[in-house]
This record gives C-alpha cells, sequence and structure tokens, in this order.
C-alpha cells in the first residue's frame, strides 16, 4: 500500500496524543511534583481500609455478574422459549439505568426507611436493609452484567455451532455442553466484559458514596476535599491506575493461547418446553425484573407522584446542559477519532498504532483519576502560563477530559470498521493520483459511517450517565442530569431524584436499543 509520508503528520499527531495523556501523565509522575502533607495519615489510616472494600467489591460484583450475564447469554443464544424475543433485547436494558441512579432507587426501596422495608417492619420484626457491601454488589451486577452478556450471547449465538454439535454427537447432555464447551470457547469474551464490569465498578462515585463504601474512588475524593491535600489524593489515583492495569493484564493473559470460537454459523436453537421452559422464561424474567423494572418503575412511579415545591425549570435547564454537553464531547472525540484512524490507514511505520493504543488508554482510567489529572494539568497551566483568562472550570475542560476518557469509545468501532476495507482499494485510488487525504475523505470514511453513527451514540451515552468527571469539572453553578440527581440524594431528596433521573434513562435508551439492533443483525 502507498504509504502517505509527509513529515507534518508524525509531528502533529504526537503532539496531539501528548495531550490527550497529559492527565494520566500527570498522575502516574506525582509522587515527583506534588507534596503530599498528609500521606502518612493516609496511607496508614484511610488506604488499607478503601483498598480492602474496593477489592471486596470488585470480586464480588465481577462474580455475581458473570453468573447472571452468561447465563441468561446462554438461555437466550442456545433455546427457544416463550418471551425469548423479548428477552433477547430487553435484558440489554440495564445498561440505560446509572448504577448511582439504581442504587438510589434501591435504597429508597430497601434501605432502612426504605418503603418496602417499612411494609415489612411493620408485618414482622425484620427490616431489611439493602445499604451496605453485599446489597451494593448486588445492585451494581445486576445494572452491570450486560457488559458480560452481550458479548458472551454474540459468541454463544453465532461463534459454537460446529463444536457444540460435536459435543451432543460425543452424548454430552446441556449442561455438560454449557460449561465444558461453550464457556471455555466463549471465555475471552466473558473475560473482556468482566474487566468492563470492574472498570465500570471502580470508577463509580455516587453509589459507592451513598451506601458508605470506602473505595479507592471515595479515597481520592477524601484526601482532595476533605484533607485538602491534592498530593495524596493523587497517590491514591495512581494506585488506582495501578490496580486497572492488573485487571488488564489479567484480560490479556486470559487470551493468551486460548482460541475464541468463530465459525460465523448462527445456532440452532433447541426448544425448551414444560417446566424447563418456564424456569427459562422466569430466570430472564426475574433479571429484568430487578435489573431495570422495578428501578424504572419506580422512576416512574416517583415522577409521576405530584410534588408541590417541584417545578420543571431546574431540570430542564440540567437537561439542556447534558444534552450540550454530549453533543459537544460526542463530536471533538469523534473528530479526534478520525484523525487517528486516518493516521491508522495512511500513516508510515509500525508506530502508528502504537500512538493510537496510547491515545485511547484514557477509557481503561477511572472517571475520578482523570478529572484529579486534569484538573492538577489546568492548575498548573493557570499559574505559569499568565493566561488572561482560567481553564479551570469551563466548558471546554470537561469536554476535553470527556474526550481523554472516551476516545477509545469512539476509536474502536471504527477501527473495526476500517479492518474490513481492502488495502487495494486505495492502492488504486492512489495510482489514478489521489492524496492519502482524498481516497480517505472520498472512498474510507463513507464506509464508516455506520460506525460513526454508532461511536457518537456511545459516546453520547456515556456522557449522558456520567458522574465523576462531571461533578469535579464542571462550571461553577452548572448542573447537568447526573449532578443535579447526586446533590438532591446526597441530601436525602430521593423522591425529587425521580424526575431527572428518568431523563437520564429516556435520553440513554434510544441510542442504547440501536445499537443493540446493530448487534442483533451481526449475529444473525
Amino acid at each position: 500500500m502507498v504509504r502517505y509520508s509527509r513529515p507534518l503528520l508524525p509531528w502533529a499527531i504526537g503532539a496531539l496524543v501528548l495531550l490527550l495523556l497529559a492527565p494520566l501523565t500527570v498522575v502516574v509522575t506525582a509522587p515527583f511534583h506534588a507534596p503530599a502533607p498528609e500521606w502518612a495519615h493516609v496511607f496508614r489510616d484511610v488506604l488499607p481500609v478503601h483498598l480492602l472494600e474496593t477489592v471486596l467489591l470488585l470480586t464480588g460484583t465481577v462474580l455475581l455478574s458473570v453468573v447472571i450475564g452468561v447465563l441468561s447469554a446462554w438461555l437466550v443464544a442456545a433455546y427457544a422459549f416463550p418471551l425469548r424475543g423479548l428477552m433477547r433485547w430487553m435484558l440489554v436494558l440495564p445498561l440505560a439505568v446509572p448504577t448511582y441512579i439504581s442504587a438510589y432507587t434501591y435504597a429508597a426501596l430497601l434501605g432502612p426507611t426504605g418503603t418496602i422495608s417499612l411494609w415489612v417492619h411493620d408485618r414482622s420484626s425484620f427490616r431489611p436493609d439493602i445499604v451496605d457491601l453485599p446489597g451494593l454488589i448486588v445492585v451494581l451486577a445486576v445494572v452491570l452484567f450486560p457488559y458480560i452478556y452481550l458479548p458472551a450471547r454474540a459468541v454463544f449465538a453465532s461463534g459454537l455451532r460446529e463444536q457444540l454439535e460435536a459435543a451432543r454427537m460425543l452424548g454430552a447432555h446441556g449442561s455438560r455442553r454449557f460449561l465444558g464447551v461453550a464457556v471455555p470457547l466463549a471465555r475471552p469474551a466473558i473475560v473482556g466484559g468482566a474487566v468492563l464490569v470492574a472498570m465500570e465498578t471502580l470508577n463509580d462515585y455516587g453509589a459507592v458514596k451513598y451506601y458508605g463504601i470506602r473505595t479507592l474512588t471515595t479515597a481520592v475524593f477524601r484526601s482532595w476535599t476533605g484533607l485538602s491535600d491534592l498530593g495524596s489524593a493523587l497517590r491514591v489515583a495512581l494506585i488506582l491506575v495501578v490496580l486497572v492495569t492488573l485487571l488488564l493484564w489479567v484480560e490479556r493473559r486470559s487470551r493468551i493461547h486460548r482460541r475464541q470460537a468463530t465459525d460465523a454459523i448462527p445456532m440452532s436453537r433447541q426448544r425448551l418446553t414444560g417446566a424447563r421452559a418456564t424456569l427459562a422464561s422466569g430466570w430472564c424474567l426475574l433479571v429484568l425484573f430487578f435489573g431495570f423494572v422495578l428501578p424504572g418503575g419506580k422512576l416512574l412511579l416517583d415522577a409521576a407522584t405530584p410534588q408541590p415545591a417541584y417545578t420543571w425549570t431546574t431540570d430542564l435547564i440540567a437537561l439542556r446542559n447534558t444534552l450540550g454537553v454530549a453533543t459537544g464531547a460526542a463530536l471533538l472525540t469523534l473528530l479526534i477519532a478520525v484523525l487517528l484512524i486516518f493516521l491508522l490507514r495512511h500513516g508510515q511505520g509500525s508506530w502508528t498504532r502504537g500512538l493510537v493504543r496510547a491515545a485511547t488508554l484514557g477509557y481503561a482510567i477511572p472517571g475520578a483519576v482523570i478529572a484529579v489529572g486534569v484538573m492538577t494539568a489546568a492548575g498548573t497551566i493557570d499559574r505559569q502560563a499568565g493566561l488572561s483568562f482560567t481553564l479551570i472550570g469551563t466548558i471546554g475542560l470537561l469536554l476535553y477530559a470527556f474526550t481523554v476518557r472516551f476516545l477509545a469509545v469512539a476509536v474502536q468501532p471504527m477501527q473495526g470498521s476500517l479492518a474490513r476495507q481492502h488495502s487495494e482499494v486505495d492502492d488504486a485510488a492512489r495510482m489514478l493520483g489521489a492524496s492519502p487525504l482524498r481516497t480517505f475523505l472520498h472512498i474510507n470514511l463513507p464506509q464508516l459511517r455506520p460506525a460513526i453513527l454508532a461511536a457518537a451514540m456511545l459516546v453520547a451515552i456515556d456522557v449522558v450517565k456520567g458522574l465523576p468527571l462531571t461533578l469535579i469539572l464542571r462550571p461553577f453553578n452548572f448542573d447537568t442530569l447526573s449532578t443535579r440527581v447526586f446533590e438532591m440524594a446526597r441530601i436525602e431528596q430521593l423522591r425529587e431524584t425521580a424526575r431527572p433521573a428518568l431523563f437520564i434513562v429516556l435520553c440513554v435508551l434510544p441510542p442504547l436499543l440501536f445499537l443493540d439492533r446493530q448487534l442483533a443483525r451481526s449475529e444473525g
């Protein structure tokens, strides 16, 4: 293939990657530039407990999510039973409910003063209370399991037919085929989804804060705002980065010498009847009920309940701000993603993939870590550059942080679509005298339109749901739906969170269902 060789391109892309890596660089180099007067106290009294509870929360959430996601994916992919067609796409709906909203809703129902808890206590001496570590594990798992369900369903549905048929001919029954053949062959997809669940758990702040769970993310906030020690917050953030790196290493190791089935032949589903059909339908309905119907129904009920002091103005302003930030972040992220994709296609040398990989590291880093890094870097620039304005507290800084965080979300679908384009077409265009830029704009880019649309939706979904970045970096007196929900929950106005929370769900649902429909088409 003819390659683009102008010397300006490597330098421009390199500078862009350095800009995207600035927050992470600030965190990684914190011990060398950020004094931490309270670090001895944080290391001795704060860090051990927060690290322990982080590990417990991660382990419990990931294990329970794997059980729910893999079993649900297997039932939907391998069997035909009543409501199976509906369950296939409805089991994705819990992703429309951010973890902190689900946590607040369950607290309002099953907390110490929750509606269901008080009803049970009035009729017995028992009072349910889900506001603790095991309760939060369950709440997070029933919301995050689709991260495992979706890739596992894709593998089960269109990648295992020949292997499972061979196992059946050897006399393996259903559960043995599932545990002995399907799960091991789908292991890379399952582990990849489990790592996403772990990252979302590490990124959560609203739920763990409300439930009183001491995680590394809350330790970052505690060191920064509670102890007024940015250096200690950066060091805790560095420990979070190390933990995430360990998770990514485990995920990479799990794929070594493991071949994931890719025969792309749709699975022939076995029809269930009688009690087995009832159990399969019941399991999927139960998962859907606790993951989406119960929290969603509670939001609808509270939103429909008259609130005399309530006015729509504040929530509508928050909705406008949310949509504006999501649109701006999606456009900026897509612009940079397209530049990186151009580099992948027409760049020179093996360094191009390394640059793209480095630029997309932000998605693996919790939002609180990126926010601390962005704030520190912006504060340094404000103090030393002598600007006539401050970067801190601007929409531009917030959009930059979202771009750093979600660039990988935009690059990955475009990169996958680009890989399916034959390089011979580019060569033909170059032989006809077309420049690399013209070739990209007129040949590569039009074929990327579906992937670009999917990338825009994915970024917008993440921005609308995102809390830690917005909470830390938003301008003064600038509320989004997520920060409005958090602030009202913080002062125990759980019923008042219903309407802005419902707005979040309604913003996320249409693109989420569209993306699931596109994925279902690829499964056959």
